[in-house]
């Protein structure tokens, strides 16, 4: 890892007491910071190139003042009124031209930051356990990854050069009156002594809703997302008032929440404003009482008036930048949450394997739910699968089928016991090699807005245009394939939902077989097939399965009625096993599940109308 890695991966210590939940300015400054150490060299060089615009910025000031004061003496000449009004042309050239300089090098810093910062949180997002992502909703990583990542650019390439910039012309101001007369500088500080406090307790008061609020807004956020992911669904099911119901009240909350920060914060702020703004209330009276006074000369006066009125405007541009740190703040920390996920421990040297014997030993697995107790959903589960045979895996909804079939390709990591492969603890070989002796279809199977023949090519990449042909014909896919547009150049949209669901699972079905893995999962990949999609699906699978070690998630119990052994689970505990005879035999759950389906079935062909099925938990097989 490189230094600027280093530097930009240093994890920000907190405090783990509920107050570290709220952002205020500085926390925020202080989770801001670390994303600045990527491209520090380009915002060193902007704040030099910043600090110099401010310098010049000051230039026609001071030629209005020599000027103004050429007059007052009654020494002024057109000359030198001409020079005075060309420097502070060159001067004001000179301020923009710099800091258009400091904000194109601070936009290459930001821009290349915001670029390593995705790359580098894309790559570790591939070696976290995947249940870190499917425990979160797709709208608040979707929110992270985009939005709070590019609010990262306002801080880069915006707040550093504008913040050093207005400081230092700050800075030199203060220094400038200063020099001319002490006594008038600090009557024009006066504003600033009295106005930054007030400031202080508007924001303390506001920091106590900002992280409601903006929690708030990612909840809204999220919720508008599946809201219109989820139309056809919605609209189908005449939901739509109920799932709207639900979007409305998120966006409700979150309106609510920002009228009442604004509230919190608004009175103070505008009470530091009208001060801040108002030097003119010191600067005017007292200065005429000491030039009537004798203690300070015309000139000084008019320098006063000229520079000083003006001299709290840089501060309140570097005070409305501030203001936006605790809002940037938040969202920095939700992007380094996302940048310091905890990865999949894992070994570099790939394991020598003894064949494709899947074994699955004395397996617990609990889920930890943030905030809740541990809920515990696979206790001592053990069986073995051999090359050649086919493993059922079947029981009521929420027996723990998918969760099983997922710690096999490490999803995460068991709690207890052990998953081997080849004779090999998973936890012992590398992620890649894991991957490459497992092919899973998905019950939903996802696309990328490309080509078939790329989406295909994912299995693998260097794989010849007659390979995946062969592919799809195993899978029965070439068919409608070859009926597409443009073949297997044809775009499928996203998430490919210009295919239908037969057809999009039948392209996964053939990324498997592409694959050539010797052990296949399947999680109820038929689910949700029509009559005429399953029997294409059947023979795909079929074809998938041969000579491989499967393990099938059975959703139609007809589906594996065959399978050389059927795990029956309830509640995460394997409470039958055998083949669907010796099973039918016992006259256990598994019987009462094959029961109720058949029932079912009937009822399905012969249009015979709603019953209660005779084995209720067995009705969601």
């Amino acid at each position: 890892m490189s230094t600027s890695d280093q530097l930009l991966t240093q994890p920000v210590k907190e405090s783990a007491s509920p107050a570290s939940d709220s952002v205020n300015l500085f926390t925020g400054l202080r989770l801001l910071i670390p994303f600045a150490r990527f491209g520090w060299h380009s915002f060193a060089a902007a704040g030099i190139l910043a600090s110099l615009s401010s310098l010049a910025l000051l230039g026609p000031f001071w030629a209005i003042y020599r000027a103004v004061d050429d007059v007052i003496a009654g020494v002024a000449e057109r000359d030198s009124m001409y020079m005075y009004a060309a420097l502070a042309a060159g001067f004001l050239v000179l301020q923009y031209a710099l800091m258009a300089a400091a904000e194109w090098t601070s936009h290459r810093g930001a821009y290349a930051t915001l670029e390593h910062l995705r790359l580098r949180i894309g790559e570790r997002l591939g070696r976290v356990p995947l249940g870190f992502l499917t425990n979160r909703r797709t709208g608040e990583v979707q929110r992270t990854l985009i939005d709070d990542i590019e609010r990262l650019e306002l801080f880069l390439a915006h707040v550093i050069p504008d913040v050093v910039s207005a400081l230092s012309t700050m800075l030199f101001m203060i220094a400038w009156l200063a020099i001319v007369d002490w006594q008038m500088a600090l009557v024009s500080l006066v504003v600033v002594f009295v106005s930054i406090p007030i400031l202080g307790v508007g924001m303390t008061r506001g920091s106590a809703k900002l992280t409601e609020y903006t929690r708030s807004m990612s909840r809204m956020n999220a919720s508008v997302v599946e809201f219109v992911r989820a139309m056809p669904v919605v609209r189908t099911f005449n939901g739509t008032r109920r799932v709207f119901g639900e979007t409305k009240a998120a966006i409700d909350d979150a309106a609510q929440y920002q009228a009442e920060w604004g509230r919190e914060f608004l009175p103070t702020f505008t009470a530091f404003f009208v001060i801040l703004t108002s030097p003119i209330l010191t600067i005017v009276p007292l200065g005429l009482w000491l030039w009537h006074t004798g203690r300070i000369d015309t000139s000084t006066l008019l320098f006063y008036f000229i520079v000083g009125l003006g001299f709290t405007v840089p501060l309140l541009r570097v005070l409305s930048i501030m203001t936006q740190f605790a809002v940037l703040g938040l969202g920095a920390r939700l992007v380094r949450e996302l940048d310091d996920a905890d990865v999949l421990p894992e070994v570099a040297v790939e394991s020598r394997l003894n064949g494709a014997t899947l074994e699955v030993r004395d397996v617990d697995f609990s889920y930890e739910d943030r905030g809740e107790a541990s809920r515990q959903v696979l206790q001592g589960i053990s069986f073995t699968a051999e090359p050649g045979t086919v493993t059922a895996v079947v029981g009521p909804s929420g027996a723990g089928k998918s969760t099983l079939a997922r710690l096999i390709v490490r999803f995460w990591d068991v709690d207890k016991g052990a998953i081997r492969i080849g004779g090999v603890d998973i936890r012992e070989m590398p992620i890649r090699q894991l991957m490459d002796q497992v092919a899973f279809v998905f019950q939903e199977t996802f696309l990328f807005n490309d080509s078939v023949a790329a989406n295909l090519r994912v299995a693998k990449p260097d794989a010849t245009h007659e390979e995946i042909v062969e592919a799809a014909k195993a899978a029965n896919a070439h068919e409608f394939v070859e009926g597409l547009p443009q073949g297997y150049d044809t775009l499928v949209g996203e998430a490919g939902d210009r295919l239908s669901g037969g057809e999009r699972q039948r392209l996964a079905i053939a990324r498997a077989i592409l694959k050539d893995a010797p052990i296949v999962i399947l999680d109820e990949a038929t689910a949700y097939a029509d009559p005429e999609n399953e029997i294409a699906l059947q023979g795909a699978l079929d074809r998938l399965v041969q000579g491989r070690t499967v393990i099938i998630i059975a959703h139609r119990l007809t589906t594996v009625a065959g399978a050389d052994q059927t795990l029956v689970l309830d509640e995460g505990q394997v409470v039958e096993r055998g083949q669907h005879d010796d099973l039918i035999q016992r006259g256990g759950l598994y019987t009462e599940m094959w029961e109720a389906f058949t029932t079912a079935s009937s009822m399905a062909l012969t249009g015979g109308g709603e019953r209660e099925h005779p084995a209720g938990r067995g009705a969601s097989t």
